[in-house]
């Protein structure tokens, strides 16, 4: 994973390897897009854990959070939202759409991005199954 060394002047940038976990679409609080981050969100696929997970990586300490959807349940990719005021980098939600295909259906999850071991904050069941989604974003609704 590539890291930021060094000060404006001169920039190093190094690569270390993070997990054994096979995981793919990364993303980040938008607000540390360019800068150093601690906190990174990720999917994780099958041949890890027999289950799609989202995984939540602490890049101070090394620890990792895992997620499990169930099988069968396929997650799009994590859209973080900051919460208001939130002064922490991992300050608000996680919004994933996850497709179930044993039951063909889908529902929207709001998570807590700073524990995802908590149970969503919010869930919304959609009225059709929606493919699993691979990139997404957030616009607030007023640009501060």
């Amino acid at each position: 994973m590539p890291r930021a060394e060094g000060g404006a002047a001169r920039i190093r940038v190094t690569e270390e390897h993070t997990d054994d976990l096979t995981v793919e679409f990364p993303t980040i609080n938008d607000a540390f897009t360019g800068r150093e981050h601690r906190y990174q969100y990720a999917l994780s696929f099958p041949d890890d854990l027999g289950t799609h997970a989202l995984v939540k990586y602490d890049r101070a300490t090394g620890a990792r959070q895992i997620k499990p959807f169930g099988t069968g349940r396929l997650p799009s990719e994590a859209v973080f939202v900051p919460a208001g005021a939130a002064m922490e980098e991992d300050g608000g939600y996680l919004l994933t759409v996850v497709s179930d295909l044993n039951t063909d259906s889908s529902r929207l999850l709001v998570l807590d991005a700073s524990d995802l071991d908590l149970p969503p904050v919010a869930m919304v069941h959609l009225p059709r199954r929606v493919p699993a989604v691979i990139h997404g974003s957030w616009i607030p609704d007023t640009v501060q």
